[in-house]
């Protein structure tokens, strides 16, 4: 059985076999609200002491399929019948994957994942141990909320833009996929950071 680090060590493979549609799969800067931005930081050097606005790009759908894709490798190297799920930075999906033999219970799941990881700013199974007497303590599942292993968070310069969600395999099998979804999207997003 693979374990974790040997899943991050299998990155750099499926980095290179990934599908990529240049130039589409670029991340795409929002349109709304960029001039309000732009005008208001010119009226307030203040608020933008470097003098660089850091836009927040947006996960698109071609950058979830790459995500997707890079997981199913993952799952299928470790023999997994896995449900994948990505989320954007509002916690709305943006696809879903249920690999052939997945279980039921695991779309609902990984959706669920995806989103808790957006919506908390945190992977999974960290949020579900800070609700045992941490930062989330009393914090119940429940609306979407789903503390188990297998949701991480997608970043992009300190920022969540989105979520992985995985489950079908065990706690450590969906922590490990998801977690190099997340390892995928940085190494491939590294030219525009």
């Amino acid at each position: 059985m693979m374990t974790i680090d040997d899943m991050l060590s299998q990155v750099a493979q499926i980095v290179g076999t990934a599908p990529k549609d240049q130039p589409d799969t670029k991340m795409q800067m929002p349109v709304h609200n960029e001039m309000k931005v732009i005008s208001e930081a010119a009226a307030n050097p203040k608020a933008d002491p470097g003098g660089i606005l850091r836009m927040r790009p947006e996960l698109g759908l071609k950058m979830a399929k790459e995500i997707i894709y890079c997981i199913e490798r993952g799952a299928e190297m470790m023999g997994v019948n896995a449900v994948i799920a990505v989320a954007d930075g509002g916690g709305k999906l943006i696809a879903l994957e249920a690999m052939d033999s997945s279980l039921i219970a695991s779309v609902r799941a990984a959706q669920d994942k995806a989103y808790t990881a957006v919506a908390l700013k945190m992977p999974t199974h960290t949020a579900l141990e800070e609700s045992r007497g941490g930062a989330l303590d009393g914090y119940t599942n429940g609306n979407g909320i789903l503390m188990l292993g297998g949701g991480m968070p997608i970043s992009f310069n300190g920022t969540v833009i989105g979520g992985i969600g995985v489950s079908g395999g065990t706690k450590d099998q969906d922590i490990a996929l998801a977690k190099t979804g997340a390892v995928y999207f940085e190494k491939r997003t590294e030219s525009l950071r």
